[in-house]
């Protein structure tokens, strides 16, 4: 009875001390997707954060030394991997006077921390290996997108030169895994919130387990998921979903082995989902259509590649897709203005990816107090497929898809990045459903802690399916307007946002920063169930970030003030949006 009521003691402990990050918990999202997110990209820059949990140099200091020309030595005579150490801090560290409180030992207490066993399977090297410190490098950035670690330092500590070996340090800080999924937002003049607890680092096992209820402007949601990116050391990633929503049910399924480092030869991978929703179609903020959504999606793929070579790697893939798409009139409306084409497709593709090993680990620039690895090189990913009722589907088409992005620093300090992506379906001599985004970002380092951020993204497309909309407002870039304000064919936003990083770290736990924005953007063409373009429209902002290097979200909360400068009667002067993001 005694071990029962110690356990139920640190099980209570656990969810207490996960109410203090509820507050920084990310959105609830799919374990298991099967559309790629838009991302923001981390961009390398000239400043180091204060305080950071981990860095090379302190590790080195807490350890043996490695003198860089006795290094060069050790790579000159082809040495290899001898002792590899591996040392996990807890969340907190008592070694700190700020950090040795009663609270914070208590949490690392009833924390458990990441066994050994998963840093293992997660690094790239072993004992005996060749030592070559690009492994080390890439190792270091894996263990930072592990949910359970915070931070992450490999480094060589020593070499024997009778032996011919260079020991290794694996230096990891865990953080909170366990989030009670609390959360408040409202964005565009509507709210969400949430509840429920989420696990993602089970028994510091790696494992993700996620219990949760979600309710936006979009549905209700009651959502279990379990994730493990690395089945048993295997490299096989297994996730999956099951979700029991107001307007119908998801259940998907990804699971395979990927290309999960630059010099990753080969890979085969599956996912599924099964969805059914209602999907409803946006004007000046407002519902003005809606419509049932039953989709079945099945993928296959596998890839192979020669490696890094002359620092890129290249990946030749092919695979098979099942797409189907069926609409229906919902219940609450049973006459749409617009009803949807049912869509067939059922294809084999080819595709070809290239990733260019230019990486760099910074701190501070789209996330406060953690290091952020971030590409500058140029990645491409292309994909063609071709469908055909010979296959099953209702039509015979040709499926474009390709997206890429380029980083340059022109001077330290200052960097810009640039992305691109397009789609279409060529079926009948036609082009259907293209799509053409660009966008390019400028970062520039200014007055120390300071950080001013251009943004200037575009979209344009050609005989959009009906089920798809171009749409800007306060969740897409113009933060004094409603989401989903207007509707057209094509969009621009431009974003001007100084960003400030503070040293304010109350109560060890949170980070805190500040925003000056102004936003400017617009629609062009008619939408068939919208109005006519209302112009460019514009509005100026503050915001203020948090953001917990502590919790394992990874996520920014933000929470803005913004006053549009186009306002007509039917939208209010100023605009509170709370969410949390992906970056500052």
């Amino acid at each position: 009875m005694s071990l029962v009521r110690q356990s139920a003691r640190l099980a209570i402990g656990r969810l207490a001390i996960a109410w203090l990050f509820a507050p920084l918990a990310p959105s609830v999202t799919a374990f298991a997707q099967t559309d790629s997110a838009e991302s923001d990209e981390r961009v390398a820059a000239t400043h180091e954060g204060p305080e950071p949990a981990l860095d090379e140099s302190a590790a080195k200091e807490r350890f043996a030394r490695l003198d860089a020309d006795i290094l060069k030595e050790a790579v000159d005579r082809g040495a290899r991997i001898g002792r590899v150490e591996i040392v996990t801090d807890d969340v907190f560290d008592p070694a700190k006077p700020k950090e040795n409180k009663r609270l914070y030992r208590f949490a690392n207490k009833v924390h458990v921390e990441t066994r050994d066993s998963v840093i293992e399977d997660v690094i790239l090297f072993h004992s005996g290996d060749m030592f070559d410190s690009r492994l080390l490098e890439e190792s270091a950035r894996l263990l930072r997108q592990e949910a359970g670690i915070s931070e992450a330092v490999v480094v060589p500590t020593a070499y024997n030169a009778d032996t011919n070996t260079v020991d290794v340090l694996v230096n990891t800080r865990d953080s909170w895994s366990l989030s009670a999924d609390l959360k408040f937002g409202r964005s565009g003049g509507k709210n969400d919130f949430g509840f429920g607890v989420e696990e993602k680092n089970l028994l510091g096992t790696g494992q993700k387990i996620l219990v949760s209820h979600k309710s936006n402007v979009d549905r209700d949601q009651n959502i279990l998921g379990y994730g493990d990116d690395n089945v048993r050391g295997t490299r096989v990633r297994l996730a999956g979903q099951y979700a029991d929503t107001s307007d119908g049910v998801r259940r998907a399924l990804d699971v395979g082995r990927p290309f999960f480092a630059l010099d990753t030869h080969w890979s085969l991978t599956g996912s599924l989902l099964d969805e059914r929703r209602v999907d409803q179609m946006y004007d000046l903020g407002e519902v003005v259509d809606e419509f049932q959504h039953r989709q079945e999606q099945v993928t296959v793929s596998g890839g192979w590649s020669h490696g890094l070579v002359d620092g890129r790697t290249r990946r030749w893939l092919a695979g098979v897709t099942y797409d189907q798409n069926e609409f229906r009139p919902s219940s609450d409306v049973p006459n749409p203005l617009v009803l949807p084409e049912d869509r067939k497709l059922v294809y084999p593709w080819i595709g070809y990816s290239l990733v260019t090993d230019d990486f760099r680990a910074v701190e501070e620039l789209n996330d406060i107090g953690r290091t952020e690895d971030v590409n500058l090189g140029l990645s491409v990913n292309a994909r063609l497929g071709y469908s055909s009722t010979g296959f099953g589907a209702d039509r015979d088409a040709w499926i474009f898809d390709m997206l890429g992005q380029k980083g340059w620093e022109p001077e330290p300090g200052k960097l810009v990045f640039v992305d691109f992506a397009a789609s279409s379906r060529f079926e009948d001599g036609r082009s259907e459903n293209t799509i053409v985004s660009a966008g390019a970002r400028y970062y520039r380092r200014n007055f120390g802690n300071k950080l001013f951020f251009v943004s200037l993204s575009g979209t344009t497309t050609n005989a959009l399916d009906l089920d798809r909309q171009v749409l800007v407002g306060g969740d897409s870039g113009l933060r004094g307007y409603p989401l989903r304000y207007q509707s057209g064919t094509a969009r621009a936003v431009l974003t001007f946002e100084e960003r400030v990083f503070t040293d304010w770290y109350p109560w060890k736990l949170v980070r805190v920063g500040y925003a000056a924005f102004f936003d400017s953007g617009r629609t062009w063409g008619r939408d068939p169930r919208g109005t006519e373009s209302l112009g460019t429209l514009h509005d100026i902002g503050v915001g203020l970030r948090l953001s917990s290097p502590r919790a394992s979200s990874g996520t920014v909360v933000h929470i803005d003030l913004a006053f549009p400068l186009n306002r007509n009667g039917s939208i209010q002067s100023a605009q509170l949006n709370i969410e949390t993001k992906g970056s500052f």
